[in-house]
């Protein structure tokens, strides 16, 4: 993993339900904390073959993301992104365990 590929903020975020002061119940973001990522990219293959791929195809894809972190172990229990303004929800993360060097997390945009 080159570091100076991780140029992009990402926030693991959590959602508690609190009471305002009215008593009702909310629903409020917490950041739990962040790290620097490296967003891929796609390949050249994957760009040429969109553009004869079904447009309901497209846009699954185009709401998904993989970001690749340096390893933690303390992100099994956080289940959401925060990146340039748009929550994600986590679907997969991928650990490398042999190097102990990257996680590749998968993640869809939130609608």
């Amino acid at each position: 993993m080159f570091t100076r590929n991780l140029n992009e903020r990402i926030f693991f975020i959590e959602y508690k339900k609190e009471k305002d002061q009215n008593g009702d119940l909310i629903k409020k973001e917490k950041e739990r904390f962040f790290c620097w990522a490296e967003v891929a990219k796609a390949t050249t293959k994957e760009f040429r073959d969109r553009s004869t791929d079904k447009i309901d195809e497209l846009k699954k894809r185009r709401n998904k993301r993989t970001f690749y972190i340096r390893f933690r172990k303390e992100i099994e229990d956080e289940k959401y992104i925060k990146w340039r303004d748009r929550v994600y929800r986590i679907i997969d993360i991928e650990e490398d365990w042999q190097s102990k060097d990257m996680l590749m997390i998968t993640v869809e945009v939130v609608k």
